[in-house]
């Protein structure tokens, strides 16, 4: 099974993009990656074939300008990995002090193949 969440921080190839994103680990902007859900489905004699991956992406920024450029980067590197935007909602975070986009990529694998 293809590590997708290694090939999402690789395709950012951002100094704010981490697997996880504790308040203290650094300053603004900040991009944040997660498996959401990871299903399989099998051949006729059970062997998996196809892992279907949804990734969550958290986009942080200071204010909402900033969110907007971050967020345009981060789909424009997805598109080009040939992941696909399933949702996208924006909020305040109060607990991080910043604007956040949630964003929900989705895409379909075979060993270290996406397909769209």
């Amino acid at each position: 099974m293809m590590d997708l969440k290694a090939a999402v921080l690789a395709a950012l190839d951002s100094p704010g993009a981490a697997p996880a994103w504790p308040r203290a680990e650094g300053a603004l902007p900040r991009i944040a990656v997660a498996d959401d859900q990871i299903s399989v489905s099998a051949q006729a004699d059970g062997a998996p074939y196809l892992y279907e991956h949804i990734v969550q992406i958290s986009v942080y920024a200071a204010d909402q300008a900033a969110l907007e450029t971050l967020f345009g980067q981060v789909h424009d590197a997805m598109t080009r990995l040939g992941l696909r935007l399933l949702s996208a909602r924006d909020l305040y975070d109060e607990t991080a002090y910043a604007w956040r986009k949630e964003l929900r990529y989705r895409c379909l694998a075979h060993n270290d193949l996406i397909y769209q």
